[in-house]
């Protein structure tokens, strides 16, 4: 099946699974979001600062710009209300969404097994990587060659879950720094304060890009340590605001919107042909 044909696979399967949850309360939805406010998105990151290139500001100096927040405030507005972001760590990201502290989950890790069935979720066929990050004059090319190296790591990202899941890789290790933020992994990478950094690629990707010494340049290790999809989730109990989040964000995508905007932060390589698991499971 070629790449048009897994897409197109892809996006019928979003639009029937949804639709078969569609309930008929359009109205209320829009009221009882209009009461809180607006559509309360709740975006997973582990910087308090700068969160691009998923969450950035717009020439109104409104969060409406980047991978989440160009589409999320695209469903929000077609609702009728303004988006509200709240900045959430991924490990307490569904307690805030089953506790009703936000409306939606965007760009989140998958629920965990014991919640599949307590949530609605949208596969948005962009999925990201936990990698290992180093200079392009490296002798580190694999994942076995990161031992006895200083490795950087910001705290509270998904790449830190996942090296401290990889109990060999991490106790191989001469030491490990934790930063605050993926600009403080980049300048220590450059400085050579560090010989390599486990990160979440997106971020690392935008952050090395828009690093101008003009003499350091950044490899990836192929093999990653993780990787997932990148999902929108909702309560089970909310399948009306699932349909009409969806609905919208499958136009974007047939528009080809959700590509230009990966391609504007040169962030290609998030796009999947097809979603890693059964493109018929893409909603559930």
């Amino acid at each position: 099946m070629n790449t048009v044909k897994k897409t197109a696979a892809f996006f019928i399967a979003v639009i029937i699974a949804v639709s078969a949850c569609v309930s008929c309360n359009s109205d209320s939805t829009v009221s009882r979001l209009k009461e809180n406010g607006g559509l309360r998105v709740g975006y997973c990151s582990s910087s308090e600062v700068d969160d691009a290139p998923f969450l950035m500001e717009g020439q109104d100096g409104k969060l409406t710009e980047g991978i989440t927040g160009n589409p999320a405030a695209k469903a929000a507005h077609s609702l009728g209300v303004d988006p509200l972001f709240t900045r959430l760590d991924s490990s307490g990201a569904y307690d805030s969404l089953m506790q009703g502290s936000v409306d939606c989950l965007w760009n989140c890790p998958p629920p965990s097994k014991k919640l599949v069935s307590s949530v609605r979720t949208i596969e948005t066929g962009l999925y990201y990587r936990q990698v290992i990050m180093t200079l392009s004059d490296s002798n580190i090319n694999r994942l076995a060659d990161v031992k006895d190296k200083r490795l950087a790591v910001v705290s509270g990202s998904d790449a830190q879950r996942e090296l401290h899941n990889a109990s060999v890789m991490e106790s191989s290790l001469k030491k490990i720094t934790v930063c605050s933020n993926i600009q403080q992994v980049i300048q220590k990478l450059a400085s050579g304060d560090v010989d390599c950094a486990a990160v979440d690629e997106p971020q690392s990707l935008w952050a090395a890009s828009n690093y101008n010494d003009g003499k350091t340049e950044f490899k990836y290790i192929d093999t990653p340590i993780a990787e997932c999809s990148l999902v929108i989730v909702t309560r089970a109990d909310d399948a009306d605001l699932c349909s009409r989040i969806a609905e919208e964000y499958v136009s974007m995508a047939q528009q080809g919107k959700i590509k230009e905007l990966c391609q504007s932060y040169d962030l290609n390589v998030l796009l999947s042909s097809a979603i890693k698991n059964n493109p018929e499971e893409a909603s559930t």
